[in-house]
């Protein structure tokens, strides 16, 4: 066989392949899609496609359809929250998982970011018994978790030199500590709302 020949029978190859991995990917994101708890969120309106679902891995696609920046939170039995996603702009969409245990639930959307939301309860259904833990699990959950107490006991004298230099009225060193007193919440924030409720 000439060279061209056994290209152009690889690039055959790789393009049926590809298109088939493409076409089974579509349709693995096509039923992630269809399995996803939909929520609308507006200004005066927090509307959930489902109230009742079962236990397990959950996507939650969120549109805000209003005119505030917004936030959608799903929270436990006193305001524990399980999963949230901040910031979701006017006319834009995000999507957030979660692994949720049976229960009950209240899903908030929070127009303006603010207060205690607009909320609709939910119900999550099916076995609600903990699996045995992975022991690498918890060995990587403890780990973020001294990860997160190093960050939050740096932040604390930062937070507070900001603080006097507030209350002193300096400014301009007020200006300059004010990212550092960020940094140890930067670091960690975002992680943290992916984790959900592990």
């Amino acid at each position: 066989m000439s060279a061209r020949r056994s290209t152009a029978a690889t690039l055959l190859t790789l393009a049926v392949a590809t298109a088939a991995l493409a076409g089974c990917s579509q349709k693995k994101d096509d039923k992630t899609a269809a399995d996803a708890v939909k929520v609308n969120a507006t200004d005066t309106a927090c509307e959930v496609s489902r109230t009742t679902f079962p236990a397990g891995h959950v996507s939650i696609d969120i549109a805000n359809k209003g005119s505030k920046v917004t936030e959608v939170y799903v929270y436990a039995a006193g305001d524990k929250i399980v999963t949230e996603r901040e910031n979701i702009g006017p006319g834009t969409k995000a999507t957030v998982t979660a692994e949720i245990k049976a229960g009950t639930y209240e899903v908030a959307c929070k127009p303006g970011m603010v207060g205690d939301g607009i909320r609709q309860r939910i119900t999550v259904t099916g076995d609600s018994s903990a699996a045995p833990a992975d022991p690498r699990l918890t060995a990587a959950v403890d780990s973020y978790r001294a990860y997160v107490q190093g960050q939050a006991d740096a932040t604390v004298p930062a937070v507070e030199a900001f603080a006097a230099a507030i209350n002193a009225g300096d400014l301009e060193k007020a200006k300059s500590l004010f990212a550092p007193s960020r940094t140890g919440w930067e670091r960690t924030e975002p992680v943290a709302e992916s984790f959900g409720d592990v």
